[in-house]
């Protein structure tokens, strides 16, 4: 029950600050985004954040538990893991083509702006994502209701799949989050520059 709403709540103040930081980015200066960007640079290259990254790529899908709620939340985890990893790859790949320099400073200048569409897609893609986070740790509490019943031969494979599940969405979560300020950032600085 708290990590449900523990999720929910991440989920929703999540939303909320995209949401007001959208609004905001309209009214900001080249200047004002470009701060903005350091902050988030300096987020993204954050000790939190590469641990974070670490486990994310040490996480791997466990082996079925025959308990078909925590089979489910493992196999929709496994998907919003392998999603997240990709946008994790993407989303730096946009940033140093919007602004002509990867995270780490290094200048790039014969790289192909992206599209205002490519960023909204991609925008959409982790908004989806966060939705699809929202709706899985909804789930939690019945998986751990039907571990609670299960016979004793699918307890433990079901308590190393449930624990698995919960790690990917307490990690996927904040990585996705991060993400979506970065390409918010992206499209207002796009949009700022008026070539887009």
């Amino acid at each position: 029950m708290f990590t449900k709403l523990f999720f929910k709540t991440a989920l929703c103040l999540g939303l909320i600050l995209v949401m007001q930081q959208n609004c905001l980015a309209q009214a900001k200066t080249k200047d004002e985004l470009k701060a903005e960007r350091e902050v988030l640079k300096s987020e993204m290259k954050s000790k939190d954040a590469e641990e974070r990254k670490a486990k994310l790529e040490k996480l791997s899908a466990p082996k079925t538990s025959g308990i078909s709620s925590v089979d489910g939340l493992a196999s929709n985890s496994t998907e919003m893991l392998t999603s997240t990893k990709e946008i994790n790859v993407l989303v730096p790949e946009m940033y140093k083509r919007t602004v002509g320099e990867s995270v780490d400073g290094v200048a790039d200048v014969t790289v192909k702006k992206p599209t205002l569409d490519e960023l909204n897609a991609l925008g959409l893609n982790i908004s989806k994502q966060i939705k699809t986070v929202s709706d899985a740790s909804a789930t939690v509490a019945t998986a751990s209701t039907d571990l609670k019943s299960a016979g004793m031969m699918q307890a433990p494979k079901g308590a190393k799949s449930l624990s698995y599940s919960k790690d990917v969405l307490a990690l996927v979560l904040p990585e996705l989050n991060l993400n979506l300020k970065v390409v918010n950032n992206l499209i207002s600085t796009l949009k700022s520059s008026g070539n887009y």
